[in-house]
């Protein structure tokens, strides 16, 4: 993409015939939403079309007409910052919407390949442009170098020198770059292309995706944005998949009015998943859309039409974005695949608005490193590029380390509340290189109250942007089921801490009614199997409930975990 707002300068014209199809995109491209679209690349075409030559055009009506269409567009959208197709066109035509170059009632907006394709000959065009305006000077010059004696060489060289100079900075004026290549200084021109871009970004309705839940939208400062990377952390069979399909299921429900960046395309969320089938997958998204815990209880059709009706999960005008699930055996890619899987839903007429992958320690990087605490670091920096290039999020999870467990285990036995709050950033998994490269992190561990009540635990680790001060989050479930709770645009449901108001003390511990009951109630739930399936699962509890109550009458440390947040250590 070219910068610079600056019209070039020179007194000769270009004698380009342009043809009438290739005018017509340009027209297009001045009224089209296609977000890819963006200011330096209209200067391009501004500075393209003061080049040409009138008299080339004045004897072809509609030529003409079109190369005025292309003036007063290009006027709207870099001195007025208009982006709205219908605005562009009132301003064309002063207030009167009626051309036979664009029919707003049937135009569909252009290709991403269409872009692509014209901001690659306006480029080559003005490259021209700046050879055919220098081509007499150098040529010039280089007769008179062949001419002069060595006395000379200096200044020759020196005005030699000078020439490729300029054609040069011309070259990189009109260089078509991509979105991640843009440079920003406060020169004439970068500053205002870059700032009027920026600006635009941020204010755009694509720029962030929101989940059905308040408390994680609150953690995540709104939603989930483009171009960052996101990683869950947890232990072992404790709810990172589910965690991943209720927030792929509720970027569906809840991002109805999404519009793609190429308006030809649909919008899709992918979850590349390497550990969890996509038969599993496909029946645990029926359990969190049904609230039903066995499809085969139902006929094929019965299922279908549930996932439909009750569950929303249908494609339409109202409801456009698709989910796609990709299986791949764990290890069996590297993370170059993001681009394969991406670019082959494109091909499909698809566009990737969020990308899932289940989960690290399943996936290579393209350097294949022995080490996997190097390892894990470039999967992620390999990730953020990703999503950065493709301007989408990304979202991935990883294991906590074998300390955690015994953390929350202990907790647990101790039937203490709060547990996502036992466990920090000492807690990931071999390698602090993944927080290093991550936009945001959590950590995440299910609980479970004296009635039975079931909630996740978020803790936010790491924010590289602006979103709030909220640092936890406990979401609940929907009855016994793993589906995450949806309160988007009613009364928030989240908790922002698990303790009791009201407690009593037995033996300097205080310890609420909620604690001694929920010992009993996690003794059972603890004894069940521990798979992804159960969360709430732990270990097998060796200790009887006499000894837990034991355990409950130590004296009592204060110990600062971190800044201003204490909790009730037992030593």
């Amino acid at each position: 993409m070219g910068q610079g707002s600056s019209v070039i300068k020179s007194n000769k014209r270009l004698d380009i015939n342009l043809d009438l199809r290739t005018l017509d995109i340009m027209c297009k491209a001045l009224v089209t939403d296609n977000q890819t679209v963006r200011r330096g690349q209209l200067i391009n075409l501004r500075n393209l079309i003061f080049l040409l030559n009138p008299t080339t055009y004045e004897n072809d009506l509609e030529k003409s007409k079109r190369i005025s269409f292309i003036k007063k567009g290009i006027e709207a959208r870099l001195e007025y910052n208009i982006t709205d197709p219908f605005m562009i066109m009132t301003h064309i035509y002063g207030g009167i919407l009626d051309s036979d170059i664009v029919d707003m009632d049937e135009f569909r907006g252009l290709t991403g390949a269409e872009i692509a394709w014209l901001n690659n000959m306006v480029s080559e065009a003005l490259k021209y442009t700046h050879v055919y305006n220098n081509v007499d000077t150098l040529m010039e010059l280089c007769s008179r170098i062949k001419s002069a004696d060595y006395g000379t060489k200096s200044e020759m060289v020196a005005e030699f020198e000078k020439a490729i100079n300029n054609i040069q900075n011309d070259f990189r004026r009109s260089k078509n770059e991509n979105q991640t290549e843009v440079i920003f200084s406060l020169r004439d021109g970068y500053f205002e292309d870059v700032m009027y871009d920026t600006y635009n970004t941020l204010s755009s309705p694509r720029r962030k995706l929101v989940t059905g839940m308040q408390g994680m939208n609150e953690l995540l400062g709104g939603g989930f944005e483009n171009g960052r990377c996101y990683v869950y952390f947890g232990l072992p069979g404790e709810g990172k998949s589910s965690v991943v399909l209720n927030m792929i299921y509720q970027l569906k429900k809840f991002n109805k009015d999404y519009k793609t960046k190429d308006p030809t395309k649909r919008p899709c969320v992918v979850l590349l998943t390497m550990e969890n089938t996509v038969t599993e997958s496909v029946e645990r998204l029926f359990g969190m859309a049904t609230a039903r815990p066995n499809m085969t209880d139902l006929s094929p059709e019965g299922a279908i039409n549930m996932l439909r009706e009750e569950g929303e999960l249908y494609l339409t005008d109202e409801s456009p974005i698709d989910i796609i699930i990709k299986f791949k055996p764990s290890n069996s890619v590297d993370t170059s695949y993001l681009y394969t899987l991406t670019e082959d839903l494109e091909d499909q007429g698809m566009e990737v608005i969020a990308m899932f992958q289940d989960y690290i320690g399943r996936i290579r990087s393209t350097e294949r490193l022995q080490d996997t605490r190097l390892e894990y670091g470039a999967i992620v920096d390999e990730f953020k590029t990703f999503a950065e290039i493709k301007d989408i999020p990304v979202i991935t999870v990883a294991q906590l380390n074998r300390d955690a467990s015994k953390h929350i285990d202990e907790g647990r036995k101790a039937s203490k509340s709060d547990l996502v709050r036992l466990i920090g950033r000492s807690n990931i998994s071999e390698s602090m290189l993944i927080l290093n490269n991550i936009d945001a992190g959590f950590l995440i561990a299910p609980e479970v109250t004296q009635t039975g009540e079931k909630f996740l635990g978020v803790q936010r680790i790491k924010i590289r942007y602006n979103a709030g001060n909220r640092e936890f989050v406990y979401l609940p479930f929907v009855g016994n089921t793993l589906k995450l709770q949806e309160d988007f645009g009613g009364i928030a449901s989240f908790k922002t801490s698990m303790r009791p108001e009201s407690s009593m003390s037995t033996g300097g511990l205080p310890i609420s009614q909620y604690q001694t009951n929920a010992i009993m109630d996690m003794g059972q739930i603890m004894k069940s199997s521990s798979n992804d399936s159960n969360i709430f699962s732990a270990n097998v509890m060796s200790k009887s409930i006499s000894d837990l109550e034991a355990d409950h009458k130590p004296k009592v440390e204060r110990k600062l975990v971190e800044a201003m947040i204490f909790y009730d250590r037992a030593v």
